[in-house]
């Protein structure tokens, strides 16, 4: 090179520049530059969002929205199947030992009546009453009704209560044990709604030592899950009915508002030329106007929501009364009330007696309808309860603010004629200030009015 060292500060000569270089060195250079420009456009693709297709998008709602309902129904059809297999090959067992014990009872009772009856209070018609069969002895006096009264009644009323203890004990009443069965798997799945819901229908329970365990466990996990189901559930219906109640049947109410609307911003615009020319300003606050938009969409009025529950109420009555037939509308609705409200007697359950009739078909349908009606009817019941509550703390908080505002007031009027006192005081000082000083300055005047003049001057 010609340029010294002492010079080389003079020159700015890159390193790559100051010498030659090899051809294996350009070749190694584009190599690394064709990798890292391969290294960007991945790094770049993997940065780029991948669009997800409109099936797992819809998988995604389904799932974060309806996801723990599935798992509320897998939960009781897996409960009715369990309580199914506890509890139907017991009550079977027992129906049948009560079957032997009812038999058994009436063969004895009807032997002993026939004796009796036969024996005791029936003349023999073969035997002629006179004196010589009475002297022979062969003539027996039998009882009459003021001796065998008391003792049939006494018979009929053992009887009586033996029957009792065993529909009691065994649930005998006379069916087919290998036909009808109360433990059928629809008469099971409504009673683990009964269990989660906390309704408790009393028409089947169990009487094995391990579905009473299975039961409590049942119980303690199914019991929160249908409460958290039901309140995703009357969230979503909550929004479709503010949604149908904003864009449907309020279509006449917002369009008015509308108008109002478009007639105050002509008054305001008006307003703003006016004080425009006057060197007026005006503030807008476009928040509170917001706000009263959002509480406007999210507000369904209270007469719907009774409508729509009451309406609920009047479905569930028709139904029943054509899935039962010897309900009258108004045990329909009784029982639609009860089972809505969680009071749950029991004395009404549809299907259960088709059921215990041998017609197991149609009884599971109407108990199937029943659970799907239950749970539905709750969820709506929650979303009722929801928008009251919402109704209720905006009106509560629209009270508390409008009380804030006339304490505030109130004290921003307490302020103004504090300040109003300061004021008026400082100007009594002020014056009392200038009056002292006027004085001082007048007798200044008067002193200098009535000064002697000089001798010289005489």
């Amino acid at each position: 090179m010609l340029i010294e060292s002492g010079k080389s500060e003079e020159f700015d000569i890159p390193n790559d520049q100051s010498r030659p270089m090899s051809t294996n060195s350009i070749y190694s250079i584009k190599s690394f530059n064709k990798k890292t420009e391969t290294i960007e456009t991945k790094k770049s693709k993997e940065s780029k969002p991948k669009k997800k297709s409109g099936l797992v998008i819809f998988i995604s709602f389904i799932l974060k929205n309806f996801g723990i309902l599935f798992v509320v129904i897998f939960y009781m059809a897996g409960g009715a199947f369990l309580f199914t297999i506890l509890e139907q090959h017991t009550e079977i067992q027992n129906c049948q030992s009560g079957e032997g014990e009812w038999n058994k009872l009436r063969i004895d009772y009807r032997s002993q009546f026939f004796n009796y009856i036969y024996f005791n209070t029936t003349p023999n018609p073969w035997l002629p009453v006179d004196n010589a069969t009475k002297e022979a002895g062969l003539y027996v006096e039998k009882d009459g009704p003021p001796i065998y009264d008391p003792i049939l009644t006494e018979w009929i009323k053992d009887f009586r209560e033996k029957l009792l203890n065993i529909s009691d004990t065994l649930k005998y009443t006379g069916q087919d044990c290998e036909k009808q069965s109360s433990w059928t798997y629809f008469s099971s799945l409504l009673f683990t709604i009964t269990i989660m819901t906390t309704l408790g229908y009393g028409h089947v329970s169990p009487a094995t030592a391990e579905g009473q365990i299975v039961c409590i466990c049942y119980s303690l996990l199914g019991i929160p899950l249908f409460v958290i189901s039901t309140v995703k559930v009357s969230s979503l219906l909550g929004d479709l009915l503010v949604f149908i109640t904003s864009n449907i049947l309020c279509f006449c109410c917002r369009k008015s508002n509308k108008n109002e609307n478009n007639h105050q911003l002509e008054e305001n615009s008006n307003e703003w030329n006016e004080n425009e020319d006057k060197n007026i300003i005006t503030v807008v606050n476009d928040d509170e106007n917001e706000e009263q938009d959002d509480k406007d969409e999210r507000f369904v009025p209270l007469t719907i929501v009774l409508v729509v529950f009451a309406g609920y109420l009047m479905l569930g009555a028709y139904i029943f009364t054509l899935l039962e037939s010897d309900w009258s509308l108004l045990e329909a609705s009784y029982y639609a009330f009860v089972s809505l409200s969680t009071i749950g007697f029991g004395d009404y359950v549809p299907g259960i007696g088709k059921v215990m009739s041998g017609n197991e078909a149609e009884g599971g349908k109407n108990l199937l309808i029943a659970t799907i009606y239950i749970y539905i009817g709750l969820a709506i019941l929650g979303m009722c309860f929801q928008l009251i509550q919402d109704q209720i703390a905006d009106k509560v908080g629209s009270i508390i603010e409008n009380l804030n505002f006339c304490k505030k007031n109130e004290n921003e009027s307490q302020d103004e004629s504090l300040i109003r006192s300061h004021s008026d005081t400082a100007n009594i000082q002020k014056e009392k200030s200038n009056l002292h000083n006027s004085q001082i300055e007048v007798r200044e005047a008067t002193i200098i009015s009535v000064k002697p003049k000089d001798e010289s001057s005489c």
